[in-house]
């Protein structure tokens, strides 16, 4: 990076300790370096990984104040030692005070808030950039009149996204069967779902246990892509004795969802998607009443209203609907 000008004394004056010594030096360093991109007409920024990994090598990157390559080649200014990033995966650059983003990789791809990146694309403040299973970082940009434009500028968004939830059915059974085959079965009927909603836009947000949470930009990809995952998986299935065969019940809604400054995910979408999931059949598909009044005027789906009562810790009254797969 170059255009640094005049950032003064690296170290304080007497260190507690070498540690100390480096961390103070780095901080001036990149305020330096974060003034100089401003000076230069660029507004500055960071990318901040989503959570801590031991393929990052520090928990913030500092954007450069003109391009910034990002991969797992010792020349990328932002150095990332996984598997699945390429020696050159990502360019940033500075195009008119916008922050432009390129994919390089020719074999992994780069997702946009899930979205893959095709043409070069420009960046806003909280946009998530992934570039590899689990590797994900945050775009923070500063602007002119921050005090100190290497701290992360903490916000809450919120979106309207489609949520999909899926929880596999008997998994204790399943486990208790054959532990080791129940883990492989769910690793492969992971890896469909992926096949499904990249292809979607959509991104799988958290795998926890065995229930896996997805979002989607709309309701027309989230609900496509759980009917045809349960498709793959009932063919899937075929190959397996009766008692080893391994089904999800899924769960679609739509509404606000809430994304913290830590990438974290609340809101009521997500539990009613959790509650609709619940009364699901094995195999079966319900979505909200908002979702199927979203979907009215696509043909390809079958709708049936399905009474359930109340929902667990939902107030208000949910309509809910099987889809027919």
């Amino acid at each position: 990076m170059t255009g640094c000008g005049k950032i003064g004394p690296l170290l304080p004056s007497r260190p507690s300790s070498i540690r100390d010594a480096i961390a103070a030096g780095t901080a001036i360093l990149e305020t330096a370096l974060a003034s100089s991109s401003v000076e230069n007409g660029n507004p500055g920024g960071a990318l901040i990984p989503a959570e801590p990994g031991p393929w990052f090598q520090r928990r913030r990157y500092l954007l450069g104040n003109d391009k910034t390559i990002i991969g797992r080649g010792s020349d990328c200014e932002v150095r990332i030692n996984h598997p699945n990033v390429s020696r050159h995966h990502l360019a940033l650059e500075w195009i008119e005070g916008a922050l432009v983003a390129s994919h390089l990789s020719p074999l992994n791809p780069t997702l946009i808030n899930g979205v893959p990146l095709s043409d070069a694309r420009q960046l806003n403040a909280g946009d998530w950039v992934e570039i590899a299973d689990g590797v994900r970082l945050r775009v923070e940009l500063f602007e002119a009149n921050d005090d100190v434009a290497t701290e992360r500028r903490a916000r809450e968004e919120r979106r309207l996204l489609a949520v999909l939830h899926a929880d596999v059915v008997s998994y204790t059974r399943l486990v208790e069967l054959d532990a080791a085959a129940t883990s492989r079965q769910f690793a492969r009927s992971l890896d469909l779902a992926r096949e499904e909603i990249s292809g979607a836009g959509g991104r799988i947000e958290n795998v926890a246990g065995d229930s896996v949470l997805v979002l989607f930009n709309n309701a027309y990809a989230a609900v496509m892509s759980a009917i045809n995952w349960q498709r793959r998986l009932r063919t899937l299935n075929e190959t397996f004795a009766p008692e080893r065969r391994m089904q999800f019940r899924i769960g679609v809604n739509s509404g606000d969802v809430l994304i913290s400054p830590s990438g974290a995910v609340h809101g009521d979408a997500i539990n009613i998607a959790a509650r609709i999931q619940s009364r699901a059949a094995p195999g079966g598909v319900l979505v909200s009443g908002v979702v199927r009044d979203q979907l009215q005027g696509y043909d390809g789906f079958e709708f049936t209203h399905l009474p359930v009562g109340d929902l667990k810790n939902v107030s208000r009254e949910v309509r809910v609907y099987n889809v027919a797969v």
